[in-house]
């Protein structure tokens, strides 16, 4: 998705979040890392035109009158949208510009739209914030048609507030971003199982996969554990040097070893219990952390996280779970192995 539609989205977001009663506007934040676009980067908006999106901004925003005038001329121009504003319904249009709660919602739109369009370089921290907003608003029946409304009321009063500074290039570099929107806008809202939750990174439907196609499984799950073990062995030996109680206990003669066979369990209960968390967020990181601290005194490498996930993954597979299962599958083992071994 293109920065300025998810800079035009936040600001229509930030409109709509009181349509439901009692509802309050939403700040969504994410701790996903800031990537920083090449200056080139490709997309129907160049750096010229963000160059261009960011300078108009700024000398627009100066003005306190720009955010309630979008927001007036959007509700005069669509009456039927100021009901679904609780705190001011029943504000007549005249007097709206003089109301508090109409005012602060105005300025919400402001400085939603403000920490957008001075972010529009952190394309994977826009990404997550679009996809959770979208979502977020999917519920509240925000359509393609009113992205495209607020659109072109953020454009006439961009026009009349700069004046001839509001030249050709600046309209289209505008209307670029705000075709981009409505374009994009069906993608951009999702289900809410589909939002990746900001503390675990992993969304509802990843979760609802696992433990399904988990629970046809695990009763095998020491075997599994097992198989995935001797591999691990046999395809780094020293790994098998960090189990003291069976270092020396050939890889082939393991199965019939008592501690062996203990670890197995051990790690298979785990790996159970962890699945069978997942839906409780507490558990989960807890579960996860105490996977953590519990292994870095034992010196276990990221790389042996990553060959555990990728024979676990072969397990699976001929198993016979579908491959829609497998994606989550892999979403969820990433983050495991991100937060029990961070790259860094």
């Amino acid at each position: 998705m293109q920065v300025l539609s998810l800079a035009l989205f936040i600001g229509i977001a930030a409109a709509v979040s009181a349509y439901a009663p009692g509802t309050k506007v939403t700040t969504v934040t994410t701790s996903v890392t800031t990537v920083t676009l090449d200056e080139e980067s490709t997309g129907i908006l160049s750096s010229h035109e963000r160059s261009i999106i960011r300078k108009t901004w700024d000398q627009a925003k100066k003005d306190g009158d720009v955010a309630p005038q979008v927001l007036y001329r959007f509700i005069k121009a669509h009456p039927e949208y100021q009901k679904k504003f609780s705190k001011f319904a029943d504000v007549p249009q005249s007097e709206l510009l003089s109301n508090g709660n109409f005012l602060a919602q105005a300025y919400t739109i402001l400085a939603g739209l403000n920490v957008v369009i001075q972010s529009l370089s952190s394309q994977e921290l826009l990404a997550n914030q679009l996809n959770a907003l979208g979502g977020a608003h999917q519920p509240r029946g925000v359509t393609p048609a009113m992205f495209e409304e607020f659109g072109v009321i953020v454009e006439q009063v961009l026009e009349e507030e700069l004046g001839s500074t509001f030249n050709a290039e600046a309209r289209d570099a505008w209307k670029n971003g705000i075709r981009a929107l409505v374009g994009g806008v069906s993608k951009t809202l999702k289900n809410p199982e589909d939002l990746v939750d900001p503390q675990t990174k992993l969304t509802l439907h990843q979760i609802r996969d696992v433990q399904r196609s988990w629970e046809t499984i695990r009763n095998d799950r020491n075997a599994m554990v097992s198989s995935i073990f001797i591999k691990l062995f046999k395809e780094t030996p020293r790994i098998h040097k960090h189990f003291a109680k069976f270092s020396g206990v050939a890889v082939d003669a393991l199965s019939a070893n008592g501690d062996y066979n203990q670890q197995v369990a051990l790690v298979a209960d785990r790996l159970d219990t962890i699945v069978s968390a997942m839906d409780d967020k507490l558990q989960l990181l807890g579960n996860i952390n105490y996977m953590k601290y519990s292994h870095i005194k034992r010196g276990i490498a990221r790389q042996t996280f990553e060959d555990f996930g990728r024979l676990l993954m072969d397990v699976l597979g001929a198993k016979g779970i579908s491959s829609d299962d497998l994606d989550s599958w892999k979403g969820v083992l990433t983050v495991f192995v991100n937060g029990v071994s961070p790259k860094n």
